[in-house]
């Protein structure tokens, strides 16, 4: 009995993993990632009736070679090695092949099951054809009241973006700025909307006529050179095109990169490795490149298994104040990872043209704190928000997923009803109920004494943000988190004169609990604490451009490098 890879289901995987007879098992070549379920990419390579003196050549991750070994397997070692990304891929020559049917067949069935088993594989593509983003500009308390009504009551209208609060005076660099909120509306309630609007005499504009057509044309197709995971010195990432994370960890040996290990060099886990991560294989990359002053570091897991990869960044000695950044907490907002991959770039690979930067401060970062809400709107929901926990109680919340992770933390945390878990800004049944927030907070916590700056970077709005979120009064030292905060916004802007505000949350957008950088700031005791909301203000919302990765990049760099700079010179 033979059983072809294109015919994998749950019925043949058992027969397969049960199976101790040679002929069984075929020899399947594990290709590079793709958008397809994990299952319709197990391949074959060629169907073998095996015996003792048989030949057979696997895909195997470096890491897995003492895997086999122990399963008993006889591994010719003059074997191939080949740079997928920063995992090496190893083509190897097995002999006597009893012994390692278990194990291929373990194989088989580990990288199937978890894409037959994960609730988000078999989801139909969410379509936002005929949906508007209308921008709104209530003139007075009133007006702003009837809008949150209309949010309120209406669940085919969503708020994307607010800003109530420019007319208080408050400190900002767009003082005039007229009060205006984004309201994404359906197709079905699109006329509804208008007329009521109109009714109440409150202006807006149409930004995005069709959000569809918006969403299709935001992140360009890759080049076919791309897809034949081409060296590019060890990594994908190219910043002209918005990366995946894909590969699920459910079934990653517990010795391979456990949660707190430190991988000073590329140690791939064995078997689930071999569908990776861009974001995270370029981190492995740069550990693996830069040996000195790189380390990757699993803070933790999500709920579906994804590893939570940290890079610190240190030329070593102790003393030296940190800063910590974090990217992609909200799913949907695609430039923050890769505008925090692109601060990497610069903080290392061009680290000759800012060497004290390395040398008095240390960093750790966190490109992608929500890498299964990530992942799930590429494959499935561009505008989701949350993680990808299963929560519910009520009719209402039964069958919804995920907490938004910046209402999760525990500091001034409001608790979310059971009602209310299939809003996006659900809070969550407690604080901390989600793995991704827990472990972040932990890790913070133990290097709460060396980090002197906490950033955590969003979108869209052109924002600075300064705590308080919870509630309108601000910090007693917020004068001098503000003149430092004014130090990265003039930085910024000097690159090519993008506008930001800056100012607290609470005034410029809205009071919110449980955000990450009023936990920072009340909980870790980190002073510099803030919410970067990148580009644009509007035009494009969440889907902006992929073209738009490098010039955001460069004067995020150009903002954070400022706000470095100010440590490197000797400043508390």
């Amino acid at each position: 009995m033979s059983i072809k890879a294109s015919n994998i289901n749950k019925r043949n995987l058992k027969q397969l993993s049960n199976s101790r007879h040679e002929s069984d098992i075929i020899a399947g070549e594990i290709f590079k990632p793709s958008s397809e379920p994990l299952h319709k990419i197990v391949k074959m390579s060629t169907e073998y009736e095996t015996d003792r003196d048989k030949e057979v050549e696997v895909i195997t991750p470096a890491g897995s070679l003492d895997e086999l070994d122990m399963m008993g397997a006889s591994v010719e070692r003059s074997y191939k090695p080949v740079l997928m990304g920063a995992s090496f891929i190893i083509f190897c020559t097995m002999r006597r092949l009893t012994p390692t049917v278990p194990l291929l067949a373990a194989l088989l069935q580990m990288l199937s099951a978890s894409a037959l088993e994960d609730g988000d594989t078999d989801e139909t593509v969410v379509s936002y054809k005929g949906y508007q983003l209308i921008r709104v500009f209530p003139m007075d308390g009133p007006q702003v009241d009837l809008v949150r009504s209309l949010v309120d009551k209406e669940e085919q209208v969503t708020l994307w973006s607010r800003h109530f609060a420019p007319s208080r005076g408050v400190d900002t660099y767009r003082r005039n700025q007229s009060s205006a909120a984004d309201l994404l509306t359906s197709p079905q309630v699109k006329g509804t909307v208008v007329d009521y609007l109109d009714t109440h005499h409150i202006a807006h504009l149409v930004l995005i006529q069709d959000l569809q057509t918006a969403i299709e044309s935001e992140n360009p197709p890759m080049e076919p050179e791309d897809e034949e995971w081409e060296n590019r010195g060890g990594h994908r990432l190219s910043w002209t095109r918005y990366h995946r994370h894909k590969g699920l960890h459910k079934y990653r040996d517990s010795r391979a990169n456990p949660v707190g290990t430190t991988v000073s060099r590329c140690t791939p886990s064995a078997f689930t490795s071999l569908i990776v991560s861009d974001i995270d294989s370029y981190l492995d990359y740069l550990a693996n490149t830069y040996t000195d002053i790189c380390q990757t570091e699993i803070i933790g897991k999500s709920s579906q298994g994804r590893d939570l990869k940290l890079l610190k960044v240190s030329t070593g000695g102790k003393g030296k104040p940190a800063i910590w950044i974090d990217g992609g907490i909200h799913a949907r907002e695609w430039i923050s990872p890769a505008t925090v991959t692109y601060i990497l770039l610069h903080l290392v690979e061009f680290r000759d043209q800012h060497s004290e930067l390395l040398d008095s401060v240390d960093w750790y970062i966190l490109p992608l704190a929500n890498p299964d809400g990530y992942e799930y709107s590429h494959s499935t929901d561009r505008l989701w928000r949350k993680t990808r926990s299963r929560v519910g109680g009520s009719k209402r919340g039964a069958g919804c997923y995920g907490v938004d992770p910046n209402r999760n933390w525990d500091f001034h945390w409001a608790p979310g009803s059971p009602s209310d878990s299939c809003r996006e800004d659900f809070s969550g049944p407690r604080a901390f109920s989600e793995p991704e927030t827990r472990a972040m907070s932990e890790f913070i916590l133990s290097r709460q004494l060396e980090i002197k700056v906490y950033l955590t970077v969003h979108s869209y709005s052109q924002m600075w943000l300064v705590p308080w979120g919870y509630k309108e009064e601000k910090p007693r030292d917020y004068y001098d988190m503000y003149t430092l905060a004014e130090k990265g916004v003039e930085a910024l802007e000097a690159i090519r004169g993008t506008d930001y505000l800056l100012g607290t949350a609470a005034e410029l957008l809205y009071t919110a609990p449980g955000g990450s950088d009023d936990w920072a700031k009340g909980v870790a005791g980190i002073k510099y604490s803030y919410s970067i909301e990148l580009p644009d203000t509007g035009d494009y919302g969440f889907v902006l451009p992929a073209n738009q990765i490098e010039p955001v990049g460069q004067e995020t760099w150009a903002a954070v490098k400022a706000i470095a700079t100010h440590f490197a010179d000797g400043h508390n």
